[in-house]
């Protein structure tokens, strides 16, 4: 392995060897520890392209023969100037074999022209936040570090993934500023870089974030459905550029603790927002609970929200690539394995985004959400699992989550469960209205969960993908809304001030679409099937069969 970053210290070539990593992988699987009634419960300035860029053509992808549909709104998406279009369909790599660092090379040897413009993007979107590329990196030796106790299975992929790129990277318009290795990381850990850093001694509460996080997702179970197959479909909702220019592929590990999965992933993402492995698990990421989260000081810069643990995307990958069922996803996203609490000392895993973080997990017979945060309002890590029927779903068989937290409990550092501190008071869907005394996040998780009420019993994949192309809302009585009134004005729903919509458009002046984003892509697993479906794009624009990768 020759990727440029050190093991250990950034300044040495020295520290935990590939081999040490993998006598640490080599442990035994996670066992239960999760507590006995959680258990129970269970039941910047204008950018411009490296010459790289703008003197390579993106290379033609191997479209697999039964991806026919297309998006017709894809050439009108926000693109910065000088850089290629999107391609109509993600850049297919095939199916990756071997170890992580092996499975990592061929992912950046197939796939080095995207990444490489995925972290100019993202280098120059960051840097302002950051101040500098030095802290940047220091954000990423903190990362790197918590990974190498929690998931170094993670780090072996990415050191493969920079040295497959290696050439590409080189030729960036910031080659320098990070190593390859830390190129990789930084577009792995994008959402945890845009916390600002530390700039008072006094530790005082995140504002609250201002970005507009829309990611959806629901899983309905075989009782829910048609078919009595379980269908989980989330969504990444964020900006185009750079984020789709996208990949996809299907993991063949060699690891005999890992399954063969399949991911999308903007270019250098190992996890991204939808995972499926091959007994049926699927992990979707989020972005979670963002009040009452408490910021780093300056004396202690890696604290609070910048405290390093699992990212939502990475949480991804570790949940697909090692969970064996949905319960088990669950516990290695809220405590670890073993050798984990063993070498950090930590009972739990400290989860994140840039603010909190949720992962909506499933199987064929059950779904589970993690809510997790990196610091409340003292400074102490939570998660919380809720469960189908605790938001009164019709007979417990679906479960929905967006960027809300909702659980009337939540776990501590200790692992004790304390029903003092519910997870709701972290963001749920009510707090600071803005319309039908829901914000934007409860206003897509009751969209969801009506869509679901009203089909139970008669919903299949067909239906979810027409869900997820609607622009207009349920409250959390059931009325639906399509239009609001902004100064005195009818305005469609999906592009109002306030609103969020499954299918939701940016906007710079009400009703009039932006282009910049949203939907990234929109994906659908089928437990039973072994098969994922997804769009590039957003899904009102897609015409035609969704894309499908199975694993059968």
């Amino acid at each position: 392995m020759s990727s440029d970053q050190p093991r250990g210290d950034s300044n040495e070539r020295v520290g935990i060897t590939r081999r040490e990593l993998m006598k640490i992988a080599a442990c035994a699987g996670a066992s239960a520890v999760l507590p006995a009634d959680a258990l129970k419960a269970f039941g910047a300035s204008t950018p411009r392209p490296s010459k790289a860029a703008a003197a390579r053509p993106i290379r033609p992808t191997n479209i697999p023969k039964e991806w026919t549909g297309h998006s017709e709104g894809l050439d009108k998406y926000h693109l910065a100037p000088g850089y290629p279009a999107y391609d109509p369909h993600p850049r297919y790599l095939g199916e990756l074999q071997g170890s992580w660092y092996e499975i990592g090379k061929q992912y950046g040897e197939r796939a080095a022209d995207l990444i490489r413009m995925v972290y100019e993007g993202w280098y120059r979107e960051l840097l302002p936040i950051q101040g500098s590329a030095e802290a940047m990196a220091a954000y990423l030796r903190e990362q790197n570090s918590y990974y190498q106790l929690l998931v170094p299975e993670a780090l072996e992929m990415m050191h493969g993934i920079a040295d497959g790129a290696a050439t590409e990277l080189a030729a960036s318009a910031f080659p320098r500023e990070l190593t390859h290795f830390d190129k990789i990381l930084m577009i792995n850990s994008y959402f945890g870089l845009m916390g600002k850093p530390p700039s008072s001694e006094t530790a005082a509460l995140a504002p609250e974030d201002e970005n507009a996080h829309c990611c959806s997702g629901a899983v309905i179970l075989g009782p829910a459905t048609r078919d009595g197959k379980t269908i989980h479909v989330s969504s990444e909702d964020q900006h185009f550029f750079p984020q789709e220019y996208l990949v996809a592929f299907i993991v063949s590990p060699s690891d005999k603790r890992a399954h063969r999965y399949t991911v999308t992933d903007s270019a250098g993402e190992i996890g991204s927002e939808h995972a499926q492995n091959d007994r049926g698990v699927t992990a979707s990421g989020y972005a979670g609970g963002g009040l009452g989260i408490l910021g780093p000081t300056l004396s202690h810069p890696f604290s609070g929200y910048r405290r390093p643990g699992l990212d939502w995307q990475v949480g991804d990958f570790y949940a697909a690539a090692f969970a064996g069922n949905a319960r088990h996803a669950v516990e290695l996203l809220t405590v670890g394995r073993p050798e984990y609490r063993k070498g950090s000392g930590r009972k739990i895993v400290i989860g994140k985004c840039t603010r909190g973080a949720n992962w909506l997990v499933s199987d064929g017979h059950e779904a589970f959400v993690v809510e997790s945060i990196p610091a409340d309002q003292n400074g102490i890590a939570r998660y919380a699992v809720r469960t189908p029927g605790q938001m009164d779903e019709w007979e417990a068989r679906y479960v929905v989550t967006t960027n809300n937290v909702e659980a009337p409990d939540s776990y501590a550092e200790d692992n004790v469960r304390d029903p003092g501190h519910p997870m709701r008071q972290h963001g749920s869907g009510a707090q600071n209205p803005t319309h039908f005394g829901l914000n934007g996040t409860g206003m897509r998780f009751w969209t969801f969960m009506w869509f679901i009420r009203n089909n139970y019993g008669q919903i299949d994949v067909d239906m979810v993908q027409a869900w997820r192309r609607t622009h207009f809302l349920y409250d959390r009585d059931g009325a639906r809304h399509d239009d609001l009134s902004v100064n005195g004005n009818s305005v469609p729903i999906y592009l109002a001030p306030g609103a969020a919509t499954l299918c939701r458009h940016t906007f710079e002046q009400p009703g009039i679409d932006s282009l910049k984003g949203i939907n990234i892509y929109v994906s659908l697993s089928v437990a039973q099937d072994l098969t994922s479906f997804r769009t590039k794009g957003r899904p009102c624009e897609w015409l035609g069969p969704w894309d499908r990768l199975s694993l059968a």
